[in-house]
């Protein structure tokens, strides 16, 4: 063992990770567009302009296409964030598969409320509606994410 505690780093099967990675991604992507057709109300109300970075409204209208490139390589390198994570913490989670897989989504979805959810409650003029919207998507994307590290990083 090392005294910083890398030694597991040595253990990760590269071609899994990224592949449950890329996976993750194309899931995530996908439920996020169409979270998107269902709140696109909020993000064109003039009321919120100022809410919304630069690189995804430069303007009113739709994102440009820089914003969703951007978009799918930082969802990619949260996918492969978390399936390092997952990989991490796979010796500490249940044996069974389906118990591995909720106790992951879980302890995300946890986290998410304490360091997303509420912060931006309380700090950012964002509706609730929303932030909810963005809540389940975040529950969607996690569940099924959490299946594909379970089935693919095993």
């Amino acid at each position: 063992m090392s005294i910083l505690g890398f030694d597991w780093i040595k253990k990760v099967e590269w071609k899994k990770v990224i592949l449950a990675s890329v996976f993750f991604t194309i899931i995530a992507f996908v439920v996020r567009q169409i979270e998107s057709i269902f709140t696109i109300k909020y993000y064109t109300m003039p009321a919120y302009f100022g809410t919304w970075s630069k690189l995804m409204m430069p303007a009113a209208g739709p994102p440009p296409l820089s914003f969703m490139m951007t978009s799918f390589v930082f969802t990619f390198a949260t996918a492969l964030s978390l399936a390092l994570v997952y990989v991490y913490l796979k010796g500490f989670l249940p044996e069974d598969d389906k118990k591995r897989m909720i106790t992951f989504t879980d302890l995300l979805v946890g986290l998410s409320i304490v360091l997303f959810t509420l912060p931006v409650y309380l700090l950012f003029n964002v509706p609730v509606q929303l932030l909810i919207s963005w809540f389940i998507s975040f529950f969607v994307i996690i569940f099924a994410g959490s299946y594909i590290f379970v089935k693919v990083i095993k």
